[in-house]
């Protein structure tokens, strides 16, 4: 099979070389489903290790495995599970800590990743969503316990993560302020958000402490900044928490709360509860675009460029 890996370089601090190289189709283990991808994603953690910063990480995990790229998936199961059948459209997450991850043809995956693709859903489609989706529900059903009618503002509203966020809380019934680039706010507006503001022209809303809640996916606020849109018993909740430590210490002496996001893994009840909301159309895929394998490169050089709207994905089904 054909898979795309990294060679990291003779220095800590370089750049590794991404290459597609041939590999085995990879055994399956007790508790694994083979899967034969059709799409994976490019995540954020991906052009992260594209670029060098996590080549200690990425040494060790290259003794274990070639494929050390890829946390969101979608394909055709060539196995049984106990909860998924050889033949069943799946889609799936990985710990982003051990993977095993899926820049490959073929994976095994562990069933409590996997989950069914509903009917109404294409597997591209359900790949642009899984990792914003699963970041978006924690937080907003399990840290905000977001409620129908709460204000929220996000920021970084046009990426992976952004999208599903306004999509998912508005489908929640809450009211959503969307920040985005001038260029995008015709975009977020036909995504369900009730407002746009627009960071480039230095557009915000009015600093009168009106929202329950403030997510910041870009990041581009913190804790202390955002404490000027909180009411008074307001949330904050970050995406890279490892960037805001000062608002964490911040919020032990406010009644406004600081909140953070590490989506590292998942599990079957979560991967299900997505799939539920997908099955009701709470979220609508927004591709950016589709590259094959063998462009896969270039994928990366998108992924970090500007303009950039919704999901990067990597065709595997061409890959022979």
């Amino acid at each position: 099979m054909k898979a795309l890996t990294f060679t990291l370089p003779s220095t800590r601090s370089g750049t590794p070389k991404r290459e597609v190289v041939e590999l085995p189709v990879p055994d399956i283990k007790r508790g694994d489903v083979l899967v034969r991808l059709h799409y994976a994603g490019l995540n954020h953690i991906d052009l992260e290790t594209s670029r060098g910063e996590h080549n200690r990480a990425v040494a060790k995990a290259l003794k274990r495995n070639a494929v050390v790229s890829g946390i969101e998936m979608s394909g055709i199961a060539e196995s049984d599970g106990d909860r998924i059948k050889k033949g069943d459209r799946v889609f799936g997450y990985t710990n982003i800590f051990r993977g095993p991850f899926y820049h490959a043809q073929y994976v095994t995956a562990p069933e409590k990743n996997l989950a069914r693709v509903p009917d109404n859903a294409s597997l591209d489609g359900a790949t642009s969503i899984i990792g914003g989706a699963l970041t978006s529900i924690n937080a907003f059903e399990r840290i905000a316990r977001l409620e129908s009618g709460a204000r929220v503002l996000i920021t970084g509203a046009t990426g992976s993560v952004g999208i599903t966020a306004v999509q998912l809380a508005t489908h929640l019934g809450a009211e959503v302020s969307a920040v985005c680039h001038s260029t995008q706010t015709e975009f977020v507006l036909s995504q369900r958000a009730s407002h746009a503001y627009a960071y480039d022209r230095a557009e915000m809303p009015e600093a009168d402490n009106q929202f329950d809640l403030v997510f910041d996916t870009a990041p581009s606020l913190s804790f202390a900044a955002a404490g000027k849109y909180l009411n008074a018993r307001g949330r904050y909740i970050t995406t890279m928490p490892h960037l805001d430590v000062a608002g964490c210490a911040m919020s032990l002496f406010s009644r406004r709360k600081w909140g953070f996001l590490l989506e590292y893994d998942t599990d079957a009840v979560r991967m299900e509860r997505l799939r539920t909301l997908i099955s009701q159309d709470a979220f609508t895929p927004v591709i950016d675009s589709v590259y094959e394998l063998s462009a896969a490169i270039e994928a990366f050089d998108r992924q970090q460029k500007p303009g950039k709207r919704g999901k990067i994905l990597i065709d595997f089904r061409g890959a022979e």
